[in-house]
C-alpha cells in the first residue's frame, strides 16, 4: 500500500540520456532519467538519429519503464523476503547439500538469523542466487558471532570474487573514494556493536565535515561518468554505508578485505579529516596500503 517511486512516459517518442557529457542540443522535452538520475531529452523519431550520433544512449518507452520497474524491486528486494521465503531458499539449499543444513540449523543459528543476513546483502544490490557460499561462511562464522551484520560482512568478503567486478572501471581495476587515514581509525572507533546490528555514532559537525567533502568528490564522479564507489575497512563498511546512506544512496560502499587480490585499486580522491581535529594515529593495514600503493 505504499508508493515506492513515481515516473511519467511520453508515447511515441525516445529518451535520449546523455551518459558521455555531450555538449549536443537536442529538440525535445527535457527530463531526468529515473533509475541513475541522468539528464535525458524526450526526442521525437527524426531527432533519435542525431542523439545516437552524438552519443546519446536512446531508449523507448517500454525499456525505460522496465528498467525503472525492476530497479524498484532490486531496491526493496529485502522488504518482501519473509522468513517463509528464507526457509523455503534453505529447503532447495538443503535437497543438494544436507549436511550443511544439518549443521546450520538449529544449533548454529535460526531462520531469522539467516533471513536478515540475505536481507543486508539484497538491501546494497548483492545476489544472493549463490546459497551455498552464503551458507557455509555463516556456518564458519556461526560458532564466534550470532551478530548478523557481523556475518553478512564475513559473507561478503567470500562473494567478493563475485560481486566486486560489478564496480570495474575496467578489468581487474576499480576507482574509489578513500578516507584519510586518522578519520578512517576515528570512526571505527565510534562504531557501536550489539548483539543484533553494528551502528555509527558521530558528532555532528564530523559528520556534517564528512558530507561536504564526500558531496564534492562523488559529483567529480558522476561528472566523469563513474560510479561513485568508496573503499574502507571492514569493520566500518557497514555502520558507515548505513549513516550516510540517507544523503548518498547511490555510494557504493566497499571493503578492502572484499576485493579480491588480483583487483588493482585507483584512488579517486582521499576524504580528509577535520582540520584541528584530535584524532589518534591509525593502526598499520596491508589493504589499504593496496590503495595508496596505486
Amino acid at each position: 500500500g505504499k508508493e515506492l517511486a513515481r515516473g511519467t512516459l511520453v508515447p511515441n517518442r525516445w529518451l535520449a540520456m546523455n551518459v558521455n557529457g555531450s555538449t549536443a542540443k537536442l529538440r525535445g522535452i527535457p527530463t531526468v532519467e529515473p533509475v541513475f538520475g541522468l539528464n535525458a531529452m524526450w526526442v521525437q523519431a527524426d531527432e533519435k538519429k542525431n542523439a545516437e550520433v552524438h552519443g546519446y544512449t536512446v531508449v523507448d518507452p517500454a525499456s525505460v519503464m522496465i528498467t525503472h520497474v525492476s530497479e524498484i524491486l532490486r531496491e526493496n528486494a529485502s522488504l518482501i523476503l519473509d522468513r517463509e521465503d528464507t526457509q523455503h531458499l534453505i529447503d532447495l539449499v538443503k535437497a543438494k547439500n544436507p549436511t550443511l543444513i544439518a549443521e546450520l540449523l538449529p544449533d548454529l543459528v535460526h531462520v531469522g538469523v539467516i533471513q536478515r543476513v540475505l536481507q543486508n546483502l539484497l538491501r546494497e544490490k548483492i545476489s544472493i542466487k549463490n546459497l551455498n557460499i552464503i551458507l557455509e561462511t555463516i556456518a564458519d562464522f556461526a560458532p564466534f558471532t550470532k551478530n548478523p551484520d557481523e556475518l553478512s560482512e564475513f559473507v561478503r568478503k567470500a562473494m567478493g570474487l563475485y560481486f566486486i567486478q560489478e564496480y570495474e572501471i575496467e578489468p581487474g581495476v576499480i576507482k574509489a573514494l578513500t578516507l584519510e587515514p586518522r578519520l578512517e581509525q576515528s570512526l571505527a572507533q565510534r562504531v557501536k556493536r550489539t548483539q543484533f546490528d553494528s551502528t555509527l555514532l558521530m558528532d555532528p559537525q564530523t559528520a556534517q565535515h564528512v558530507i561536504n567533502e564526500l558531496s564534492v568528490r562523488i559529483e567529480e564522479m558522476k561528472d566523469a561518468s563513474e560510479t561513485p564507489v568508496l573503499v574502507t575497512t571492514q569493520e566500518l563498511r557497514l555502520p558507515f554505508k548505513r549513516f550516510f546512506e540517507p544523503t548518498f544512496p547511490r555510494l557504493a560502499v566497499l571493503s578492502y578485505q572484499e576485493i579480491p587480490n588480483k583487483v588493482q585499486l585507483q584512488n579517486a580522491g582521499i576524504v580528509p579529516a577535520p582540520r584541528g581535529a584530535e584524532i589518534p594515529a591509525p593502526k598499520a593495514d596491508a589493504a589499504r596500503d593496496r590503495v595508496a600503493a596505486v
